[in-house]
């Protein structure tokens, strides 16, 4: 028999099948309408369905067949119209409530978030084949790592703004070693130390330029030159013509210039000492002249004190060579502060920024240049620009002064006052200093007690063996000296016997 050939048609998706499920699905409520529609359906739906044209024959039977190969199967209702075919949105879509939208964005969160879990998962599965997999030639290498580099660049995590911000260097701490732990020890600070001020960076590189654009002046070369010709590089014939011209002033040949610039660690802190002393002496003698001293019938003109000194404490090799210079300062304001209150006397001190030697050798012409001071004697418009600079940059910071040290000098030049002068006190200043200590305190004791055990019995050990050999020694040498005694006694002192010629007898 020949097979048969006839195709089998589904009977639940024919037009028969549909026309039932519409009149199935329409509700009882649809004959209240006048148009037909359901109850929830609008006018402009009922219209549609109206006006629309319904296919058939083979065309509604591809239909259904397209709708339930692809899709579910459309319910055809009175209301739906051309929203069979996908033109217009059904009017059972269009109604969803809050609840229902709030759980479709739940579910579609959750969905991306397992997705980008598993791409991160695969992302690393391939980075880890492609690093245990040996190294391709050519581009088979570059094509498995590009696509590994993509997919790690979105998993790295945005820095924050404050961290590209440049922070400041971490303070260097030590490396404990193992079984210790760090500690913090308080140290109390002597209220009577006198230390460097810390000069801002950008104002002490100001005073420095204005101090060079200073000495660079035609009137303060000269007497540079003057001051410093023999230690100068350019000391020359016409330096001393301008220096031996300046010292006659008004015509004077005899006068001497007196001093405006010092150069050098021993020469300035040999000028303090100076100006200290004659302080000191005007206190106790109540002498108020300040510009000369009679010694006999001779009247000596009193040296020009310092006023200020610039001294480059970051160029320094060995910074003990002027470490005595902030209490030296300090001392000669306390002597001044007694003398006047008037603090435009005091001395200056003032640490130039590193870098500044080389430019301060430069232009005073010396070689080196560590330390300068200026004079009384300096211009008096130089130096009031320099001390306005100094004032306008760092404020107070390099009038170095010691209540305890000016009280101790009122003290003592104002005896006989009946009123004691009051001592203010410094604020109690407390240092912490970090250390390290052993993490069980006892074990660390106990260890050490047993090593002073241990060191002390082989101490012992050591002496006793040094005492015997050392009686060991004494014996073997007194049985040394017994046996040289001994042998002497026994020993028979040999007697020489001299021969004499034989006498000859006269037979004759």
């Amino acid at each position: 028999m020949a097979p048969n050939n006839k195709a089998s048609v589904d009977n639940s998706t024919t037009i028969r099948a549909a026309s039932k499920n519409k009149h199935r699905a329409q509700p009882k409520s649809a004959s209240a309408s006048p148009f037909g529609s359901s109850a929830s359906g609008s006018l402009a739906s009922s219209l549609s369905s109206l006006f629309s044209p319904q296919p058939h024959g083979k065309d509604a039977a591809l239909a259904s067949l397209l709708a339930s190969s692809s899709k579910p199967p459309v319910k055809l209702g009175q209301g739906s119209g051309l929203a069979a075919f996908g033109s217009f949105p059904s009017a059972s879509q269009a109604g969803k409530s809050l609840d229902e939208k709030l759980r479709d964005r739940r579910k579609d969160a959750s969905k991306k978030a397992s997705a980008s879990d598993s791409t991160a998962s695969s992302a690393l599965a391939a980075t880890s084949k492609v690093d245990a997999a040996p190294k391709a030639s050519g581009s088979t290498n570059k094509d498995n790592v590009k696509p590994s580099q993509q997919q790690k660049q979105p998993t790295k995590s945005p820095t924050h703004p404050s961290t590209s911000a440049p922070s400041k260097p971490a303070p260097s701490i030590p490396n404990i070693p193992a079984g210790r732990r760090p500690v913090f020890r308080p140290v109390l600070a002597s209220s009577t130390a006198v230390t460097w001020p810390e000069m801002p960076v950008a104002g002490s590189k100001t005073v420095l330029h204005t101090l060079l654009e200073t000495l660079a002046q035609p009137d303060i070369q000269e007497a540079l030159n003057r001051d410093l010709g023999r230690r100068s590089c350019k000391a020359s014939k016409q330096v001393k013509n301008s220096s031996s011209s300046i010292a006659n002033g008004e015509g004077s040949q005899t006068a001497v210039a007196r001093v405006q610039v010092l150069a050098g660690i021993n020469s300035i802190t040999r000028a303090i000492e100076g100006d200290i002393a004659i302080d000191l002496a005007k206190l106790h003698s109540g002498n108020d002249s300040k510009d000369f001293k009679k010694k006999g019938k001779q009247v000596v003109v009193a040296p020009p004190s310092v006023k200020v000194v610039f001294v480059c404490r970051h160029d320094l090799p060995q910074p003990c060579l002027i470490s005595h210079l902030p209490m030296l300062v300090c001392a000669r304001n306390a002597v001044l502060q007694s003398l006047a209150t008037d603090d435009a006397q005091s001395v200056l001190l003032f640490p130039l920024p590193s870098g500044s030697e080389s430019l301060l050798a430069k232009a005073l012409n010396l070689k080196r240049a560590s330390i300068i001071a200026l004079t009384s004697e300096f211009p008096p418009s130089h130096m009031t620009h320099l001390l306005h600079a100094i004032q306008r940059e760092t404020g107070e910071l390099c009038h170095l002064r010691a209540s305890w040290l000016e009280t101790a000098i009122q003290a003592s030049t104002s005896s006989s006052s009946p009123t004691p002068l009051s001592m203010p006190l410094e604020p109690t200043s407390i240092k912490l200093l970090r250390t390290s200590q052993p993490m069980d305190l006892n074990l660390c004791k106990a260890t050490k007690k047993t090593k002073r055990k241990e060191r002390s019995a082989r101490w012992k050990k050591k002496k006793l063996i040094l005492l015997q050999r050392v009686k060991s020694l004494k014996a073997e040498l007194k049985c040394q000296r017994d046996k040289e005694s001994k042998a002497k006694k026994h020993q028979v002192p040999a007697v020489k016997v001299e021969s004499n010629p034989p006498v000859q007898m006269d037979t004759s």
